[in-house]
């Protein structure tokens, strides 16, 4: 009885075995769901042409951007800002020491007060010169009346000519002293300016709305004329500068627009425009320089580097949207559309990226179908239901 079961068990094992066997899948192929029925969007690979990119590398600069100096030699007497402050236009940013400058604006003050005072006495003194003058030409022409009626001898007649030839003298004289005077007022205004200017100078201002960048100097340093001070950008946006080869600037034009990707921002990436393309040539790289801005971005920084795909003219490829693709670990595939409405899923082979496609190197064909945004629950083998 025993030896009866044994031989039974081993007849059931050999049968499941076997049947298990039987229903194996072969190496290399699926087993198709053929009970399932999907509805998705059903396109047709062709040939489309699409923007060829050149990628050049470049650094990112603020649009107003300078380096704040002196303009005398001065002590620094205070700095108001540091590094990052916001500053608004004419914000006083650095008091210099004005002492010196002071005492320059004071003389000049009273030079010129002095040359007002000499100017208003020339003037005046040429009023009685001019008086005198008219008084001794008067005598003068009586005289002559009377020496030609012989009522007046040669000498009153003589001594009459000499004093007005002495007054027309000296209203001349007078005359050019006020000329002179004059003269010397507008020298003493000038220098009285120039004092001004210089006791502005010691005050450097902000020169439009901006970001403090650097502060080169502290109090009590020693300034002088060209050495910088303070670092300022400002808030109009920023732009990338880059060079391109010769040979793409025929088909690169100021307004196009450019992709910019800020590595250090996690490969932050938007839109910018070519605002700048250089006139001439670098004669020893062959190269041109470029500008590409775009809007403020409170996260980008001056000195940071970009990358920035320039369009440099189209290429025709055959290309799918990236929603069609499949990606299962380092293999990409696609689920076409068999003559019997079934999905397939096929292999292939990218190439270059583009806004929104991918460039397909092998395993597509122009006319093929596929599916544009297949369901996740698809399967090779599934019926497809093409919706609009």
């Amino acid at each position: 009885m025993l030896q009866r079961t044994a031989l039974t068990s081993i007849f059931i094992l050999l049968v499941i075995v076997f049947s298990g066997c039987g229903s194996e899948i072969e190496p290399g192929t699926s087993k198709e769901n053929m009970s399932g029925v999907i509805k998705a969007q059903v396109s047709e690979a062709r040939i489309e042409k699409q923007p060829l990119l050149y990628e050049a590398m470049g650094t990112v600069h603020a649009v107003k951007e300078s380096t704040l100096s002196s303009k005398l030699m001065a002590a620094v007497k205070a700095i108001n800002v540091k590094e990052g402050d916001f500053v608004k236009k004419d914000d006083i940013l650095v008091l210099l020491d004005n002492s010196q400058v002071g005492a320059q604006l004071q003389q000049a003050e009273e030079a010129a007060a002095e040359a007002v005072r000499a100017h208003a006495a020339a003037i005046a003194g040429a009023g009685s010169a001019r008086a005198a003058a008219r008084l001794a030409d008067a005598t003068y022409r009586r005289y002559l009346s009377l020496f030609k009626e012989e009522s007046a001898s040669r000498q009153e007649f003589e001594e009459a000519e000499t004093r007005n030839s002495q007054a027309e003298a000296a209203l001349l004289q007078a005359e050019a002293m006020v000329q002179a005077a004059s003269h010397r007022v507008k020298q003493a205004e000038a220098a009285l300016s120039s004092a001004k200017s210089f006791n502005k100078d010691s005050t450097i201002y902000a020169p439009y709305n901006g970001f403090i960048t650097a502060k080169m100097m502290e109090p009590g340093d020693l300034a002088s004329p060209g050495m910088p001070v303070i670092g300022i950008e400002g808030t109009e946006g920023s732009y990338i500068e880059l060079v391109i080869p010769e040979t793409l600037v025929k088909n690169t034009g100021i307004g196009e627009k450019a992709g910019i990707t800020i590595p250090a921002l996690n490969d932050l990436s938007f839109e910018g425009k070519i605002t700048t393309i250089a006139p001439a040539a670098d004669p020893k790289t062959r190269s041109f320089m470029i500008k590409v801005s775009f809007p403020v971005n409170k996260n980008i920084h001056s000195g940071m580097y970009a990358r920035v795909q320039i369009p440099s003219g189209e290429i025709s490829v055959l290309s799918v949207p990236s929603s069609a693709l499949i990606h299962q670990g380092q293999l990409t595939g696609i689920f076409v559309v068999d003559g019997e409405k079934k999905a397939r899923f096929r292999l292939v082979r990218t190439g270059k990226s583009f806004d929104k496609s991918i460039e397909i190197l092998s395993g597509l064909k122009p006319g093929d179908r596929y599916l544009l945004n297949p369901p996740p629950n698809t399967s090779d083998g599934m019926s497809v239901e093409a919706s609009s």
